[in-house]
This record gives structure tokens, sequence and C-alpha cells, in this order.
């Protein structure tokens, strides 16, 4: 039988290591951005303005997807709909309470897995913008239509991690299944 006290133990582990890897490739994704930012406007010092808001706008963007991990990890930790389920589970006794746990786990797991690419993503196509706006200054409104539209296109890839995360936390259509089953 599994004590109420693995719930809290898991979630703050689970909380603790998801903000940790989840500012993890955002960091990255802001990082190649910057430098490819600096080397623009270093190759192209007419264009810096146009490559600083084209900056600021991504770092924005991708500094979304840490958030996204750090509202997660907040509600697990001081928000957690799923702990008003843990005396139930552990009268039950059997998996009930393996269900609450993992469905934080796997709510830290899809946000975080959700965001990493993204922001990888975000990062490149910003690093690809300034760099092509260095290259062709002329062709810089082109390049920010496209830019805007590619960050939109993968921020919404992490929309949907976020919103299964919450899925799982607040409607987890198995919860009353899981906890019936005890």
């Amino acid at each position: 039988m599994v004590s109420a006290t693995w719930f809290y133990v898991v979630v703050n582990v689970t909380a603790a290591v998801s903000i940790g890897l989840g500012v993890l490739f955002p960091a990255i994704g802001q990082a190649r951005a910057a430098a490819a930012a600096a080397k623009a406007t270093s190759r192209q010092p007419d264009e810096s303005d146009v490559v600083s808001r084209t900056l600021y706008i991504g770092l924005a963007m991708i500094e979304s997807q840490a958030l996204y991990v750090l509202i997660v990890a907040l509600i697990l930790l001081f928000a957690n709909p799923l702990e008003g389920r843990v005396s139930e589970a552990a009268s039950q006794g059997g998996d009930a309470m393996w269900f609450l746990i993992f469905a934080c786990v796997g709510a830290a797991v899809a946000i975080n897995l959700g965001t990493m690419l993204a922001s990888i993503g975000q990062g490149k196509v910003v690093e690809s913008a300034v760099e092509s706006i260095a290259e062709q200054p002329e062709a810089r409104d082109d390049v920010s239509r496209s830019l805007y539209i590619s960050l939109a296109l993968l921020e919404s890839l992490a929309l949907y991690a976020l919103i299964v995360s919450l899925i799982l936390l607040y409607a987890n259509p198995l919860l009353e299944t899981a906890l019936g089953a005890g």
C-alpha cells in the first residue's frame, strides 16, 4: 500500500525537476537567438533596430515556453486539484494512489516535452530570421512576416501540451474509474 506521503514527495520532486528542465531548453533557444542577433548587428549595424525588434519578439515567445512549465509546477505545488483526492485514494489502497501520483508526473512530463522542442525551434527560427535580415536587409518585412507566423505555429504546439497537462490535473477522464477501481 502506498501512503499519502509518497504523493507529496513525488509531487515536490516532480515540480522541482520540471522547472529545472523546463527552463533549460528555452534558455538554449534564447541564447542561440541572442548570439545570432549580436552577429547580425555587427554585420549590418544599420539594421540594428530591426534585428533588435526581431530578437525581442522572439525572446518573449521563447520565454513563454518556460512560463507554461512554471504554471504547471506552481499548480502541482500550490493548487493541485488531485491533492483533495489523496485521502480517498489512500483509504482505497491498491493502485488508486499510484494513479494520482502518475497523473501529476504525466502533467509535468507533457508540458516539459511539449515545450522543449518548441523552444529550440523558436530559437532556431529567430536565429535564421536575424541572420537573413543581416544578409538581405531589403527582405526584412517578408522575413519578419514569416517569423511571426512560424513563432505562432510553434507556440501552438506548446499550448497543446499545456492543455493536456491541465486536463490530466483538472479534468482527467480516467480519475473516477481509477479511484473507483481501488
